[in-house]
């Protein structure tokens, strides 16, 4: 993944990104992701794509209630809510959004069905 999409979702300059999406037994999934592109070590991880940076993903109901939400607590989105252009994905609402304390969390909205 990567280019303008995967760029106006996270807010990094360039993305190249390989991915891994693990389902567990339980049906949870993981999604692992390498950046192929960032700011190197030792400085403070603000991009997605920084080096030792990390994120969770939380699954929401309404994708622009939860970024007014965080909005409301100081947080700010990295990027624009956009739809997965393909893959097991495809239609899914994604963003980053950033707290003060760099913290990154992904919010991803599945397609109505």
């Amino acid at each position: 993944m990567g280019g303008d999409f995967l760029h106006q979702v996270t807010g990094v300059v360039d993305p190249k990104v390989r991915t891994a999406i693990v389902k567990a037994p339980d049906g949870y999934m993981v999604e692992l992701l390498e950046y192929s592109t960032g700011l190197q070590n030792g400085t403070v991880p603000d991009s997605a794509g920084s080096i030792g940076a990390a994120h969770i993903a939380l699954t929401v109901r309404d994708i622009h209630a939860a970024i007014a939400r965080v909005e409301a607590a100081g947080w700010k989105p990295k990027g624009s809510p956009l739809p997965i252009p393909g893959g097991p994905r495809k239609g899914t609402l994604v963003v980053y959004v950033s707290g003060p304390d760099h913290v990154t969390i992904e919010f991803m909205q599945p397609p109505s069905r």
